[in-house]
């Protein structure tokens, strides 16, 4: 993953929410996936490998915070065990043709989050954490974000 993506992800999880959590989790999934796409076509199978198993730590944390005592979360995690199968597949074969599946139902289960975001008012997972304005100064070539109020304190308080 490249580092502005990373900057980006860790951006989007300061300001998440609980269900914004699992849209940012599909998305670095997807992106991890097109990043094993690109390892293949360059004909490197170790980091092909590498970043299926970054997408199926992903995977891990969505099946970890399922509550199972609650629909659709038993169905959600056959879901993933799925595609936990499909991409252990994938590092056995070293194809991307095993990975279209599992792409297809990550962008069906990201997009019906992302409508799910757009629903419910729900707070943010990390309290204290500094705000990040868009917008508000604009840069020579780029748009640059702003800070709100530095906080010695940021993030989760224990």
């Amino acid at each position: 993953m490249r580092d502005d993506l990373k900057k980006d992800f860790t951006r989007r999880i300061t300001q998440a929410n609980s269900v914004s959590m699992i849209t940012i989790l599909y998305d670095m999934m997807l992106v991890y996936l097109g990043d094993a796409r690109n390892a293949l076509e360059k004909n490197d199978g170790k980091q092909f490998v590498q970043e299926i198993h970054h997408g199926q730590d992903c995977l891990m944390e969505l099946m970890g915070s399922l509550n199972m005592r609650y629909e659709p979360a038993p169905v959600l995690y056959e879901l993933y065990l799925y595609i936990h199968k499909e991409l252990a597949k994938a590092i056995i074969d070293l194809s991307e043709k095993t990975l279209a599946q599992p792409e297809s139902i990550l962008k069906r289960l990201r997009d019906a989050y992302l409508e799910l975001e757009k629903t419910g008012s729900f707070e943010p997972v990390m309290d204290n954490a500094q705000q990040i304005y868009a917008g508000l100064t604009y840069g020579k070539n780029s748009l640059i974000e702003s800070l709100a109020q530095p906080v010695n304190n940021r993030g989760f308080l224990a």
